[in-house]
């Protein structure tokens, strides 16, 4: 292998080589052996810079909003320094110098952006960023914003600021490195060249490759940082030129095989040609689903210009040895699963997302698992056996958290189709049959339980791996997969259907000790059948009546929606995002993430007494993508407004065009004093909307 020449097209390896995630001394090991290393320091680190408590002392370095300058709290990291300001640059370039001084044989410091979205709206802010909606090309404060990936583009103000601040190092340390992220809302390139010491790592998911066009958008992209990059010569002695790539290779996060060799070979073969020097992945290996990630990845940061092809012929025969054939297949067979998905890309698809189940449908999950009988028949010797069983006892996992998240979609979409045939109906004289109530039903009692028992099988195997085999899946959030509680609903449709079309005695589902508790708090404080309300109504301005507060607004992007004082919400700034609130309901469209809510205080709770329950209801249609998440939550807080817990209810994709009742029920957890309504909505793609309205909060 040839040198680490950084001339673009020369196909050699990236200078630094780091992925994340490979905890303990086994895995640390793993990457020395195959080339990997320390990164270079570049990524959020404007906390550090300006600490909270620099307010006091220097208040004009923090984001500007409505005249006033902000005050972080401690800890906080949901706001950016005023970076357009030049005494900001200055005041980070002097803390790089003295990390320098401290540390001499440091090559680079992170001046990367917080991960936050509230920059602020100064005159020096507005004069580099523009507003929305004013014209393209004009200066001042009346310039128009630029959107990049339905995102404000505030590449102009990320790379002044970081410009400014090399030029300030470069007094003293001409050599020396400020690491920065092309994050977010500056992935694009700025409008001017970067100073030689600024090492930009550009980031994305590019696993999202499997659509065409977020792919050509990438390339063209990575093309023109390399240019960018290019287009300014250090002086002689000067440090060379230097451009980082940024991956999201998870793993963490993911219970199914996100397999995707071809896109990750062609990436880091496209991006070394156009100039990209140093890598950084997230990865956090599972080991027992994606095996093959971390280790194509390190082959190929050490030579892009391998095969990949060739690698994967390499990886199957050494590792899988005598199973290699159907386990190859099974990988193939991956790979297309995750290229031939439905919809559009966007930011990090189903990490941390039930959503990615549909990815892997049971009928595929079957298939799958023909492949990996063949291949434990195969497996003659014990350590590819060891292998073998390690992706097969894994992939068990996949199979059963998409069993569960199928089943589950199941109940939420016959509870939903019981409340809109039950909508108008009346309870008549005389009891109906068994018979007639279960036809009403349409098997919901026995979906309801074939749901829990595959929930707990999920749960219960998988912890039974994990104790088994630690490496198999990275640690991960059960809540990511098991906060979408559909027994409420259910318990609601059972009652309605009971009601409607009375028997003697209701099914057996509902003494079930997983539902009894939750029939009880429904029962206690939902609206009945017939719509008749029950319990102590705790929404204050349930109907959303009365005219909307204006929506926090800061350099023109609008931070949340217009509703009644009473409400509260925050919104994600995208371009295409629309709130219209008319007669009590919201329509939303083109929403990276929008909340709604509203907190009240509790009951309090009766000593001796059964806990208090509380039941949340929110009417919704709309049509909703894979992918796309509209959730109501139910939460509670203690005293001090720490989070004692929360469930969630969801609107399964696909097409909603009447009102359907979203319905979730908690017991009170000991020591609440607030309770809280929301509606989320998060991922909207194009032709995606949703009305809601009938917001409930009851107690009994």
């Amino acid at each position: 292998m040839s040198g680490d020449s950084t001339r673009p097209g020369h196909q050699t390896g990236f200078k630094t080589r780091a992925i994340s995630g490979l905890n303990g001394p086994a895995a640390a090991e793993w990457g020395r052996r195959n080339g990997l290393g320390a990164r270079l320091p570049f990524s959020h680190n404007l906390t550090s810079v300006f600490p909270p408590d620099l307010a006091r002392t220097r208040p004009e370095f923090f984001p500007l909003e409505n005249g006033r300058r902000l005050e972080p709290p401690p800890g906080s990291y949901f706001w950016n320094p005023d970076i357009a300001r030049p005494d900001v640059a200055r005041y980070a370039a002097e803390a790089a110098r003295n990390h320098f001084i401290a540390h001499p044989e440091a090559v680079s410091f992170a001046l990367g952006v917080n991960d936050a979205l509230i920059w602020g709206e100064s005159p020096e802010l507005i004069d580099l960023v523009g507003t929305p909606g004013a014209t393209i090309g004009d200066q001042g404060s009346g310039g128009g914003m630029r959107w990049f990936r339905e995102r404000p583009d505030y590449s102009n103000l990320v790379f002044t600021f970081m410009n400014r601040a090399a030029a300030e190092l470069a007094r003293t340390h001409p050599d020396k490195y400020l690491g920065a992220l092309a994050y977010y809302w500056c992935e694009n390139t700025p409008d001017f060249p970067l100073h030689p010491q600024v090492i930009p790592f550009l980031t994305a998911d590019r696993s999202q490759g499997y659509d065409p066009a977020f792919w050509a958008e990438e390339m063209a992209l990575q093309e023109r940082w390399g240019r960018l990059a290019g287009e300014q010569v250090p002086d002689a002695g000067g440090p060379g030129r230097r451009l980082g790539m940024y991956d999201y290779l998870y793993g963490l996060g993911f219970l199914i095989p996100r397999i995707h060799t071809k896109l990750l070979a062609a990436n880091l073969r496209h991006a070394r040609s156009a100039g990209f020097t140093d890598y950084y992945a997230e990865i956090a290996p599972n080991w027992g689903l994606d095996p093959i990630t971390p280790w194509l990845t390190a082959q190929l940061l050490l030579d892009p210009g391998q095969s990949e092809s060739g690698l994967l012929d390499e990886f199957h025969r050494r590792y899988f040895q005598e199973a290699e054939v159907p386990m190859r297949r099974f990988f193939e067979r991956c790979e297309a699963q995750w290229m031939n998905q439905p919809g559009p890309s966007y930011w990090l698809k189903h990490f941390r997302n039930e959503s990615q189940a549909a990815v892997f449908p049971s009928k595929v999950c079957a298939e799958l698992r023909i492949l990996l009988e063949e291949a434990r028949r195969m497996a003659r010797s014990a350590k590819v056996r060891a292998r073998v069983e390690l992706v097969s006892d894994t992939f068990g996992v996949t199979e059963r958290f998409v069993d569960f998240k199928e089943r589950r979609d199941a109940v939420i979409r016959a509870s939903l189709t019981i409340a809109s045939q039950g909508k108008g109906e009346t309870s008549s004289a005389g009891s109906r049959t068994r018979a007639e109530q279960t036809d009403f039903l349409g098997g919901l009692p026995a979906a309801l339980e074939a749901c829990l028992e595959a929930r707990s099988e999920f749960i219960g195997y998988t912890v039974r791996l994990l104790q088994a085999r630690p490496l198999a899946l990275h640690p991960f959030g059960w809540g990511d997969y098991l906060k979408n509680d559909p027994v409420p609903l259910a318990v609601m449709a059972i009652h309605t259907a009971m009601a409607l079309r009375p028997v003697s005695e209701g099914p057996a589902i509902l003494k079930d000790p997983r539902v009894a508790p939750l029939q009880q708090a429904s029962l206690r404080t939902a609206p009945d059948a017939g719509g008749v309300s029950v319990g102590v109504e705790l929404l204050r301005n349930p109907t959303m009546s009365g005219p909307p507060a204006p929506p926090r607004t800061i350099a023109g992007l609008k931070y949340s929606v217009p509703l009644p004082p009473e409400w509260q919400s925050r919104v994600e700034p995208a371009e295409h995002h629309s709130a219209e609130l008319s007669g009590g309901a919201l329509r939303l469209s083109g929403t990276k993430d929008t909340m709604l809510s509203q907190w009240t205080a509790t009951a309090g709770e009766v000593p001796g007494g059964p806990a208090p329950s509380q039941v949340g209801q929110i009417r919704v249609r709309g049509r909703v993508s894979p992918g796309t998440a509209v959730s109501l939550i139910l939460a509670w807080l203690d005293g001090n407004h720490r989070h004692l817990g929360f469930k969630t209810v969801r609107l399964p994709d696909g097409e909603w065009p009447e009102f359907v009742p979203l319905v979730q029920a908690g017991m009170q957890p000991t020591g609440a004093a607030w309770v809280g309504l929301g509606l989320r909505v998060q991922n909207q793609v194009a032709g995606d909307w949703l009305e809601a309205g009938g917001f409930s909060l009851r107690r009994e």
